[in-house]
C-alpha cells in the first residue's frame, strides 16, 4: 500500500451541503463588501467639500473594515468546509501493509472516535528483541566495539527449524538492565526485511557472532572430551590408529 491510497470513502453528501453554503456565505459578504466600498466613495468626496461631519465619515470606514474581516472570515469558512470534503476520503498517510479493516461498510464512524478504522504497519526495516545470558554480554560489547564498530555486530535470523532466512541484521544496543527472573540481557537489533519475511509478533531464532579466529577448527560438541579440566578430542592417523589431542577449545555462540 502506497502513500495517499484511498481507503475508505465517508457518505460526502453531508459535506458537500456545506460547502455550498459556505459558497453562498461567500458571495453574501462579498456583496456587502462592495457596497460598503461604494459608500465609502460616496462620503470620502463628500467629506473634502465639508457636506458631512467627520463621525459619519468614520461610521463608513468601520463598515467598510467590518466588510472586509466577513469577507475573509467567510473565506476561511470555505477552506474549512472544502477540507472537511476532503477528509470524507479516507486516505493512507503512509505507506505499508494493512491489516484487516476494522470497520464494515456503513458502520457509524466520527472525527471523535478513539478506536482506528485500520492499522499500517512499515516493515521494510523491523527490529528483533533477543534475550541473551548477562554472562555473555561483556563479549558481545567487546565485539561490538573491536570487530564491528562501523556498521554493528552483524546478527544472522533463523527460521524455527534453524534454517536461515537469508537477511542479516546489525545489534544497535544492548539493554542497561538484567531480568532478575531469567538472568538476560536485551539485544536491539535492526533488520532489513525488504521482501517482508518477517511480520509483526513473529518468533525466530537468531546466532549473532561473538568471536572469530582465524585457521581455526569448528568440531562438533558431542566431539570433544571434557577431562581433568582439559578439552581432548580423540584423532585417527592414516594407520587407523587413534590418539587423544588436548587443547584450548572455544564455544562459538
Amino acid at each position: 500500500m502506497k502513500a495517499g491510497q484511498p481507503l475508505y470513502q465517508i457518505n460526502p453528501e453531508p459535506f458537500l451541503a456545506e460547502v455550498d453554503t459556505a459558497v453562498a456565505g461567500l458571495k453574501r459578504a462579498e456583496v456587502a463588501l462592495a457596497h460598503a466600498q461604494a459608500q465609502m466613495l460616496r462620503v470620502s468626496s463628500l467629506l473634502k467639500s465639508h457636506s458631512i461631519s467627520r463621525q459619519v465619515y468614520d461610521d463608513e470606514v468601520f463598515k467598510r473594515d467590518q466588510a472586509l474581516a466577513e469577507v475573509a472570515q467567510a473565506r476561511a469558512m470555505l477552506e474549512r468546509r472544502k477540507l472537511d470534503l476532503k477528509f470524507a476520503t479516507v486516505e493512507a498517510p503512509i505507506s505499508g501493509r494493512i491489516d484487516q479493516t476494522l470497520v464494515s461498510e456503513g458502520s457509524l464512524v466520527s472525527s471523535t472516535d478513539s478506536s482506528p478504522m485500520a492499522r499500517i504497519q512499515q516493515i521494510d526495516q523491523v527490529y528483533l528483541d533477543l534475550r541473551r545470558p548477562a554472562s555473555s554480554l561483556e563479549s558481545l560489547q567487546k565485539a561490538l566495539t573491536t570487530q564491528h564498530s562501523e556498521n554493528g555486530l552483524p546478527v544472522s535470523v533463523l527460521r524455527s527449524n534453524g534454517e536461515p532466512y537469508g537477511i542479516t541484521g546489525r545489534v544497535l544496543f544492548s539493554g542497561i538492565s538484567v531480568d532478575s527472573g531469567t538472568g538476560d540481557v536485551l539485544l536491539r537489533v535492526l533488520v532489513d526485511n525488504q521482501n517482508q519475511l518477517l511480520l509483526p509478533g513473529m518468533f525466530v531464532q537468531a546466532r549473532a557472532d561473538r568471536s572469530y579466529y582465524d585457521s581455526a577448527l569448528m568440531l562438533p560438541q558431542q566431539a570433544i572430551v571434557h577431562f581433568e579440566g582439559k578439552s581432548q578430542v580423540w584423532v585417527i592417523d592414516a594407520n587407523r590408529r587413534s590418539s587423544s589431542c588436548a587443547s584450548r577449545t572455544r564455544r562459538v555462540g
